[in-house]
Parts: C-alpha cells; structure tokens; sequence
C-alpha cells in the first residue's frame, strides 16, 4: 500500500486518523480570508497555517499524497467559484517524492456572485491531508462573508505567486519538446527559452514527470517519466506544465503527436 492508498484508507476510517482525535492537537489551521473586488470578482483565499516542518499538497501531489478537495456546498450569492493554487515546490522524504507548500500556503478563491449588489458568503469543507514524519488525512470547516473590503496584502502576496498563462501571440517559454529514452527510462525533453528552478507536468494518464535535469549548454531539460513505460499514450495528450520561475511561474500547455 502506497502512502496515498494509506491516507485514503484513514479517511475512511476517520476515528483511527491522528487529526481526528480530540487529545491531539492538530498540526494545522485552516480559515478563509477576504479580499476585494475586482471586474465583478470578489476575490478570496484559503488560508492553510501548519506547524513547522508540516506540509501539505499541491494539486498534483507527486508520486504519493493525495490534492486538496474543496467542498462549497452552503455558500450564498456564488455563481461560480474558483480555487487558484499558487506555484508548488517539491519535496523528497523516505517515501518518495511530494509537490506542494510547508509552514503556510493561501489558496486565492475567486468567487463570481450571482448579484452584484449583494454580499456574498462562502461555507468550506475542505479535505486535504498534511505530512511530517507520517501523513494524516485533515478535515476542516470555514466561512467568510465577502464584502467590499479593502486589498488584503496576504491574499496580495499569494496572488502574485499563481503561474501566469503563457499568452496567445507571444513566444512560448517551451519552444519544443519529445519523448526520448533517457538513463534507460522514458523521459520528457523540453527546450526552454529562459530559466526556470523547476518543472511540474500534469496529464490525464497515470505517468508522474519526475525531478528535471537541467543542461545549461543546450538550454534542454528532460524530466524522467515513472508509472508508463510506453510513451506513446502520451502522445496527443495535453500536457499542462507548471514552471517555477521563483516566486511565481508561467502556465503552459502542450501536445507531442
């Protein structure tokens, strides 16, 4: 049984999960903060606060741990809601290797209200699951009232490290990419035209994209593929990659055919 296997089977049995227990105290908080209006947005984030050397899971959670699930069931004047993850860093640990935030991450929330005239609510029931030296699935419950309130310089900050889409029209940050054999592995070699610290690949297979290599004299970088040996179901799959450029990133897709 894989870690993430683990975490699910605690969830399912939440009276043997560590967080759950009321004599512990939990390694996390979680509370929802407000922010302010933009173009008819109201503009939110969760707040996840974990004690140190504490972490938890970006979207794409690595080849164990399991993504955040976020719940807005009982939310008022939310005609739609959205949940922006902010570029992730990786991590390795006994059991392998992990993406996602350690000591505090806000997850910016853009909530698009039904009338605009009106306050909106939001009620969260998030799932999610933190680690140390063990992994625990965690619950937690807020709510927030949005209403036409000042910037919030937390939610400000967190906002600035959400990966920019790479624009129509202008030139890729990938400029091109194929599916080699690389150490005896199947591996994705991309060619860049900046920099950038690292590389997080998402696809709609069971491949993980693993810690990319970087060569400075050719400006290539090729990141090893585990769990699909035949790289041919990649082919003609959208590829969504996240790249690291610091604080934030860029946001690009592609198709290898």
């Amino acid at each position: 049984m894989n870690r993430r296997q683990a975490i699910l089977a605690l969830a399912a049995a939440p009276l043997m999960a560590t967080a759950a227990r009321s004599d512990i105290p939990e390694p996390f908080k979680v509370s929802l903060i407000s922010g302010g209006q933009e173009g008819g947005v109201w503009q939110a984030g969760i707040l996840v606060e974990l004690e140190p050397e504490w972490k938890t899971y970006w979207r794409m959670p690595g080849d164990s741990g399991i993504p955040p699930q976020f719940d807005w069931a009982g939310s008022e004047n939310c005609a739609a809601i959205e949940v922006g993850f902010p570029v992730p860093r990786r991590f390795n640990d006994a059991a392998g290797e992990t993406i996602g935030y350690h000591n505090r991450v806000v997850f910016p929330v853009f909530v698009r209200p039904e009338k605009l005239d009106a306050t909106a609510s939001l009620q969260l029931d998030m799932f999610f699951a933190v680690c140390k030296d063990v992994c625990i699935p965690a619950k937690a419950k807020a709510g927030a009232a949005l209403s036409a309130s000042a910037a919030n310089p937390l939610l400000d900050e967190w906002l600035k490290r959400l990966p920019r889409l790479a624009a129509a029209g202008t030139p890729p940050f990938v400029t091109a990419a194929r599916f080699e054999t690389r150490e005896n592995k199947p591996a994705l070699v991309v060619t860049l035209t900046g920099q950038a610290q690292d590389i997080f690949v998402e696809s709609e297979t069971s491949a993980y994209f693993g810690k990319p290599r970087f060569d400075g004299a050719t400006g290539e970088v090729w990141l090893p593929i585990a769990n699909l040996r035949d790289t041919a179901k990649l082919r003609g799959i959208p590829l969504k990659l996240t790249l690291s450029t610091g604080d934030s990133g860029i946001e690009q897709t592609l198709t290898i055919t």
